[in-house]
């Protein structure tokens, strides 16, 4: 029997940094710095150290069935969310320059024919990883060889620095914001604990991969920031994509459509692979019988999960037009919030105690960077979700009689397997 080829520590790294390095650094920059000043700075620094302790907090849950669902089900949401909201900072983006563009209608038009195409199981996603990967390196680096020229001294100064920068927070209340909101440029650094199967020698190479990775995207993102604030100043939070402004200052006007044409091209890889992700989170609650109904992850013919499609497809849609991209950034932060602070208690449970304490308080403090409406519709979705579990969850005999039946068929295939090789 064929063995599924294992990457390599150096394929591990470029994938975690091309999941991790999304739409965030290039569209919210200004909003980060419209909250904290230069202290956007120190936003990035602080969000990064406590997303790299809590990276090495994730564990699976010991909580129970309850607390299983809840999680697992809020797994799925994230990755929902961070569809509905690379779809609306494609869409952010391409504004710069098609300004009348109907967002709302294309947005649900992306969503549903990546639903559609993903139901007939395309090999497509490996291409294109490979290709978003190579405009994300790309950009990145001719974004700073060609602006760091720009960078003024004069741009770094602030005459109060945390209680009186140029942001409409400002002070503390400003900083936590930004802080908050630079925890969604790092929501894809969940993909390295998944596949470490796939890794070579995991136990040994996944912390280095991990941490090699988490460094490398804070310094890019520092560096990014960096550059942006010394280049355009206050002139950064009147603009949708202000590197794509910075470069024009280099190219002349043919840079704003040039960058944002590569900005689009790295996120619609980013969409489509969240496109066919999504669904097997959803698949793999319901194969592991986590209370998720077992139609959920009945395949067609193509070898796909039709309700699992049709659900990420329908909820992705729903919460594209529930809000503009910095609301739904926000949503998709509460949603890894929600992860973030279940790890810490499991593995304060574990004896874990200075990571899990750790993580529980970074959960806490990010807390407090909510807008109310984030808040509200992120508590209402968890006030769903139990409603759900009450009504979908199976009683303790009819889920130990499916858990043997599953073992017996699988036990079955194992055996009709090795009479076939």
């Amino acid at each position: 029997m064929k063995e599924n080829k294992l990457l390599s520590p150096a394929a591990i790294f470029l994938l975690g940094v091309n999941s991790i390095i999304g739409s965030g650094i290039f569209l919210l920059s200004g909003k980060i710095y419209e909250d904290a000043g230069i202290w956007s700075l120190l936003a990035i620094l602080c969000a990064g150290l406590s997303i790299f302790v809590i990276a090495f907090a994730y564990a699976k849950e010991t909580f129970g069935r309850f607390p299983g669902f809840i999680v697992g089900m809020v797994t799925w949401l994230l990755g929902t969310v961070t569809l509905a909201t690379e779809v609306s900072a494609l869409l952010t983006a391409m504004k710069m320059i098609l300004p009348n563009l109907n967002s709302r209608l294309i947005g649900i038009i992306i969503i549903l024919a990546l639903g559609i195409i993903s139901y007939f199981g395309s090999s497509i996603i490996a291409g294109l990883d490979n290709l978003t990967s190579f405009v994300k390196i790309v950009l990145v680096l001719v974004f700073i060889f060609t602006c760091l020229w720009l960078v003024r001294g004069l741009n770094f100064s602030s005459p109060n620095l945390l209680t009186a920068s140029s942001a409409n927070l400002g002070g503390f209340k400003g900083f936590l914001s930004a802080y908050g909101t630079v925890f969604f440029f790092f929501t894809g650094f969940s993909f390295l604990p998944v596949n470490a199967e796939k890794m070579k020698n995991p136990a040994k190479n996944l912390p280095k991969m991990m941490s090699l990775v988490m460094l490398t995207c804070l310094a890019v993102y520092l560096i990014i920031q960096t550059i942006t604030i010394g280049a355009l100043g206050p002139e950064l939070t009147k603009t949708l994509v202000p590197a794509a402004t910075a470069f024009s200052k280099i190219v002349g006007s043919i840079g704003i459509p040039l960058f944002v044409v590569g900005i689009c091209c790295s996120i619609f890889g980013v969409i489509v692979a969240t496109t066919f992700n999504t669904p097997t989170i959803l698949d793999s609650l319901a194969q592991a019988h986590e209370d998720v109904p077992m139609f959920v992850s009945k395949n067609n013919r193509f070898g796909t999960p039709t309700w699992a499609i049709i659900l990420t497809t329908v909820c992705g849609i729903a919460l594209f037009l529930s809000g503009n991209y910095v609301f739904l950034s926000g949503l998709t932060v509460f949603m890894s919030f929600v992860q973030y602070l279940s790890t810490g208690l499991a593995n304060i449970k574990k004896k874990f105690l200075l990571i899990g304490i750790g993580s529980v308080l970074f959960s806490l403090v990010l807390l407090t960077s909510f807008t109310l409406s984030v808040l509200i519709l992120g508590l209402g979705i968890l006030i769903l979700l139990v409603m759900i579990y009450f009504v979908v969850k199976l009683d303790d005999d009819e889920r130990e009689k499916w858990l043997k039946e599953h073992q017996e068929k699988s036990k079955g295939a194992d055996v009709n397997t090795v009479k076939r090789l």
